[in-house]
């Protein structure tokens, strides 16, 4: 189980930093070729929000690991850690209702792309390429998800059994 987290961290930590930095790269590149050379590209553009957009969905499954999340901390201020724990894990079971029906609305998403068989106006590359990442994303930050609220009830039963 260890190696799987390891390798889903090193999986989504990299696919988020060099699509961000392959986008910086791009961008970069457009606005040298825009204004510098005068003659923009029709690729860049369309290349660097892609992207972006993979680099938010596989970020946030991330960032739903290592609890980054913004949170609504006034429950856990105003009546201490565990009843905001609780609090937490119904967020979070909702959380994971939300991401099961964003994979599922994804899946059929991308089947629709790939029957119409669909190309990226610029690029000419299949669509579902570009749309993969919605259940991809939904799917890896759903069991991320599931694995913070087992934490959570695993650090409890054992604060419970060392009191």
């Amino acid at each position: 189980m260890k190696n799987i987290l390891n390798w889903l961290n090193k999986f989504e930590e990299i696919t988020s930093s060099v699509a961000l930095f392959l986008m910086a790269v791009i961008i970069i590149l457009q606005v040298f070729q825009r204004y510098i050379l005068q003659h923009s590209l029709d690729w860049p553009e369309e290349l660097a929000r892609y992207l972006f957009i993979y680099s938010v969905y596989v970020g946030a499954s991330y960032a739903a690991f290592g609890r980054r999340h913004l949170e609504v901390t006034i429950v856990r201020t105003a009546f201490g850690e565990k009843a905001g724990n609780y609090f937490a894990i119904i967020a979070y079971i909702i959380t994971v209702v939300f991401c099961g029906l964003m994979f599922v609305w994804g899946v059929k998403m991308v089947d629709f792309v790939i029957t119409t068989n669909q190309l990226a106006p610029a690029l000419q590359f299949p669509m579902y390429i570009a749309y993969i990442c919605i259940p991809l994303g939904f799917f890896l930050m759903g069991l991320r998800t599931i694995w913070v609220i087992w934490k959570i009830f695993s650090e409890d039963a054992n604060t419970q059994l060392t009191q």
